[in-house]
């Protein structure tokens, strides 16, 4: 968890004594993006189904 938080894709929030942790989709979104631009470049990738709901 706490490399998710160190590179943004996952945020913490302290109330009281409980850490509430949420994703950071738009994050998680930008790098997908990065990976299959990068990673695959050279071969055919499926279309997305879909959107997932944030």
């Amino acid at each position: 968890l706490k490399r998710l938080v160190d590179t943004g894709l996952v945020t913490q929030e302290r109330q009281a004594t409980t850490l509430i942790c949420r994703a950071n989709y738009p994050g998680m979104n930008a790098l997908i993006g990065y990976l299959a631009d990068e990673c695959c470049a050279d071969a055919a990738c499926a279309p997305a189904a879909g959107k997932a709901l944030a």
